[in-house]
């Protein structure tokens, strides 16, 4: 597996650059927010990564997997949860055109960024395929297999850790823009239909 460690890390960072849900939210939250928002959502995300690592290295993920009633009750969690997601970002894109004194709270449940973060990874059906189906390839015979998924599991959520990072950190180069409500209002209404759009496709376009 080592030797194949290169490769792994490679693809794995490709797939993290790809935008998904979590790219939409750290964005949003680093526009909306402050940097420091984006960053509690980073740490929410490899929360997320780490606690999927654990649940494929014990086989539950597998389980999970292998039950296709309990597929389709983490699809609909997921994509209802997106869709909810959106919708708030979308009420708060709203608000913020009523007058800069209206308050733009998300209901409690969603205020959290690394909450948030943390429910984008483990209510992604598709974050537990990547798990079961790209991790595997790089399992080696002769080595505990509990082992390779906790190292390989370990070096994706640093990679994610290293790409937020640096992420967050080329956003506050655009601090100022992002300060505007016009811009805001803009971005939180973008990112409401894009989460909107993918909990949609979650829910009715099957894995």
């Amino acid at each position: 597996m080592i030797a194949h460690l290169p490769v792994f890390i490679a693809t794995t960072l490709l797939m993290l650059v790809v935008p998904g849900p979590d790219f939409v939210v750290v964005t949003r939250n680093a526009a909306t927010g402050d940097r420091r928002q984006a960053y509690r959502t980073a740490v929410g995300i490899c929360g997320g990564l780490a606690f999927l690592t654990l649940v494929t290295a014990g086989g539950l993920a597998a389980v999970v997997a292998a039950n296709a009633t309990m597929l389709v009750v983490l699809r609909v969690l997921g994509g209802t949860y997106l869709v909810v997601l959106g919708g708030m970002m979308m009420v708060s894109a709203w608000r913020r055109r009523q007058g800069p004194d209206t308050d733009v709270q998300s209901p409690r449940g969603t205020r959290s960024p690394m909450i948030q973060g943390f429910l984008n990874n483990v209510l992604n059906p598709k974050a537990l395929v990547f798990y079961l189906t790209f991790m595997p390839q790089f399992l080696t015979a002769g080595t505990p297999v509990f082992a390779q998924t906790l190292l390989m599991g370990a070096v994706v959520v640093l990679c994610a850790a290293a790409w937020w990072t640096l992420y967050v950190t080329a956003l506050g180069f655009l601090s100022t823009a992002l300060a505007r409500t016009s811009v805001r209002s803009a971005i939180d209404a973008g990112a409401g239909i894009a989460l909107g759009g993918l909990g949609a496709v979650t829910l009715f376009g099957g894995l």
